[in-house]
């Protein structure tokens, strides 16, 4: 009776290492899926995303000119209303 307790057992668990071995399978399939799917969409859209990548790159040189200025005002601004204060003081 041992025997065929070990039997069974190992008929089980190489039933479930099949199972689990499938279950991978099917899943790396779907997963090659996927990525041949982004991967065409990619090729696909290159040129929108190399428009997009375009316009992100002239909107940040654009933000940098704006905080640029915008130190140069407040540095005017500092010495012309630094000036008032220090003639205040005296």
């Amino acid at each position: 009776m041992n025997s065929i307790g070990w039997q069974i057992c190992g008929v089980l668990i190489g039933v479930s290492f099949l199972i689990i071995a499938i279950f991978v399978a099917k899943t790396l399939n779907s997963a090659q899926k996927v990525l041949d799917r982004a991967d065409r969409l990619i090729d696909f859209n290159e040129k929108n995303i190399q428009d997009i990548l375009d316009n992100v790159a002239s909107i940040s040189d654009s933000i940098e000119l704006v905080t640029n200025s915008i130190f140069k005002l407040t540095g005017i601004f500092g010495l012309i209303f630094g000036g008032l204060r220090s003639r205040k003081k005296k």
